[in-house]
């Protein structure tokens, strides 16, 4: 069973990334291929029933019911328990999220990815400090998790400090050099403190890995429209550069908790 497990644990990871780049057709074959090797194992398939209820059907709440009946028929499995969490964290519950993960770690107490969610759930809270001790956390489990690598720098970002962001940005690409995620948020550090040549090169990067990353798109028409100066006036200039500045305060108030 445990080898498996392992194999659908495999397939669960290949699938995510799938429907991440955006390859909704390779992520449903793979997806209804899960299904079918999951047949013998009710929790397993409880679980890949989740899954394409939140990829295929977009239907939140049957995805709600799979999840938690496959953790009733397998809580001390830390996958599971875990991914439960990852439900709770993608739906605007981190605290409900949190107990899920720290649920995962007390199963198992290596499990890197549940340490890294949680560090998400408290950035998604504005404790970007907390956020950053489990981030750490998942990489001293595994020095290769340039996911957390890439949300240091994302909480170093929203806390105004983008040149040390911009170093756990490169940090995570010699990782994994395809990570459009950190190629993107790399650009806009770059953009923060002006390089916004470079950030559009790192943007043009992320969308030939993904063209389909809303984010990149988004983020490339601000840097061009920055660059061209459209529309852009000394006051708006102002009043954007104080609302940073305040929001960067107001991190600051949150993280002295």
């Amino acid at each position: 069973m445990a080898a498996a497990r392992n194999e659908l644990r495999n397939l669960s990871a290949q699938i995510d990334n799938l429907f991440d780049l955006g390859k909704r057709e390779a992520g449903a074959v793979l997806l209804e291929k899960a299904l079918i090797d999951a047949a013998d194992d009710r929790a397993y398939q409880l679980f890949f029933s989740a899954e394409a209820a939140g990829y295929l059907e977009r239907d939140r709440r049957k995805q709600r019911e799979c999840l938690l009946a496959a953790c009733r028929l397998e809580g001390d499995d830390p996958f599971i328990v875990r991914n439960v969490g990852v439900f709770f964290l993608l739906n605007d519950a981190e605290r409900k999220a949190i107990r899920f993960f720290d649920r995962a770690l007390a199963l198992d107490a290596s499990d890197f990815e549940a340490a890294r969610y949680k560090g998400l759930a408290f950035s998604n809270l504005g404790r970007e400090k907390k956020g950053m001790e489990w981030y750490a956390r998942a990489i001293a489990m595994n020095p290769l998790d340039h996911d957390a690598m890439r949300q240091t720098g994302v909480s170093l970002s929203k806390m105004g400090k983008d040149r040390e962001a911009i170093e756990w940005y490169r940090k995570a690409l010699h990782v994994n050099d395809s990570d459009y995620d950190s190629m993107r948020q790399l650009a806009v550090s770059l953009a923060m403190i002006g390089r916004y040549d470079a950030a559009v090169e790192w943007l043009n990067l992320a969308l030939a890995v993904n063209p389909d990353d809303f984010e990149s798109k988004r983020n490339l028409r601000l840097v061009l429209k920055k660059m061209s100066g459209e529309g852009e006036t000394i006051l708006s200039r102002l009043l954007n550069y104080l609302g940073r500045k305040l929001a960067i305060a107001w991190r600051w108030l949150v993280n002295q908790w």
